[in-house]
């Protein structure tokens, strides 16, 4: 089994774990405490806002930044100064305005920015080229799997009263983990061809080599329409629940549960379907899902038949989570893997912020179903287009037994 025979990728597989982990158990924190000293809904508005920030402004820089440096190195560096931040943070909480706790937010999420493109981009060089659709897949399981088990474990700990700066220390503790295992992935690889390169002139050959390529340039903006607006499903599913179905906000988690067990499947049946279907094939699927789970609301008056709609939605979501980044990593040249992939998460995650803005500007001018309406019609429409739009992108290759 590759996770076993595999050393360098096994450390890699549990340091990216834990560092999710910790990163669970901070969101969630950092979110309880400003509910805490807040006492305003609003300030859960600027909370996402930002987290989503740094990945909007900092996304394509911190990949460049990292081209030329020695990857391990990175993301110890990463884990590193998180780990202390957090160890001095919790000290002074009770003596600062809650305000900081969006400055601490703010800073996490840009240390984040450099472990994971660091962490993608290192995969391809501990796995060979035939394991990479297996490796990304128990990437994408364990990834599902640590995250639930972080939101469990940091509400569980809530509700018995741990004070917020002890799951800090927590959290800390998982990252200076996270660090040990990084610093036994070996070999160290560096890019040394663009080291003495200027980050500007680095950052538009990046944009230009995405851009020059018609399946890249196709295939980014497709994505950027798609994720902004599936990016603000869970603002709709909060109006859903308490406007329409006038039920508590928690039962937002079990419908969140059921997606990530979703994804779990969806990243577990990939590989199999890698190397037989063209794909382009396994990327379309998602957005027709996430169409028709959110036009599910539609017909739905009680919230438990949502959680079999986004179950089979996190199916589709976690085929193409792997087929995705596999197929960059196949495809891109690794002169470009570092700037592709910051590319790729400043995408993933930066749009969220019109696409929040734009959900919340619709939900206050217009109901909660009209909304949905308009999100689930858009987002079938794109799928439609992406099947005539997007070219083919060939098959992956088969994964070796290990």
């Amino acid at each position: 089994m590759l996770i076993i025979r595999n050393r360098s990728f096994r450390n890699l597989f549990f340091g990216r774990l834990l560092s999710v982990f910790a990163d669970a158990m901070i969101f969630y924190s950092l979110l309880k405490w400003i509910e805490l000293q807040s006492g305003s809904s609003d300030s859960f508005t600027l909370f996402f806002l930002v987290y989503y920030i740094p990945v909007a402004i900092f996304g394509i820089p911190v990949g460049s930044w990292i081209e030329g440096r020695t990857l391990q190195k990175v993301m110890i560096a990463s884990d590193a100064l998180r780990v202390a931040i957090l160890c001095i943070f919790p000290l002074m909480m009770y003596f600062a305005p809650y305000q900081w706790a969006y400055l601490l937010l703010f800073v996490l999420s840009l240390l984040q920015l450099f472990f994971i493109p660091s962490n993608q981009s290192l995969l391809p060089h501990v796995v060979s080229a035939d394991d990479r659709a297996k490796a990304n897949s128990l990437f994408q399981m364990g990834f599902t799997v640590t995250k639930i088990a972080g939101q469990i474990f940091t509400t569980f700990l809530i509700k018995l009263l741990f004070p917020i700066p002890v799951l800090l220390i927590i959290a800390a503790g998982l990252l200076f983990l996270s660090l040990l295992f990084i610093r036994r992935v070996l070999p160290f690889i560096v890019n040394k061809q663009n080291a003495q390169r200027g980050k500007l002139q680095m950052m538009k050959e990046g944009l230009l080599y995405v851009w020059n390529q018609r399946k890249f340039k196709t295939l980014f903006l497709f994505l950027t329409l798609a994720m902004l607006v599936a990016t603000s499903v869970d603002l709709v599913l909060l109006s859903f629940l308490t406007d329409v179905l006038a039920v508590g906000v928690e039962n937002l988690s079990f419908i969140g549960t059921a997606s990530l067990l979703g994804i779990l499947l969806g990243a577990f049946l990939a590989p199999k379907l890698y190397p037989k279907l063209d794909r382009k094939w396994m990327l379309i699927p998602s957005l027709f899902a996430v169409g028709i789970s959110v036009g599910s609301l539609l017909f739905i008056t009680n919230w438990q038949w949502i959680l079999p709609f986004f179950f089979l939605q996190g199916i589709a979501l976690g085929g193409f989570n792997v087929t995705i980044v596999t197929y960059l990593q196949d495809e891109v040249d690794n002169d470009y893997y570092t700037r592709t992939f910051s590319l790729y998460h400043m995408i993933t995650t930066s749009v969220a912020l019109p696409g929040i803005i734009a959900t919340g500007i619709l939900l206050r001018e217009f109901e909660t179903i009209r909304t949905i309406q308009v999100m689930a019609g858009m987002l079938l429409f794109l799928g439609v287009i992406g099947c005539s739009v997007i070219p083919r992108l060939g098959k992956g290759a088969a994964p070796q037994s290990t």
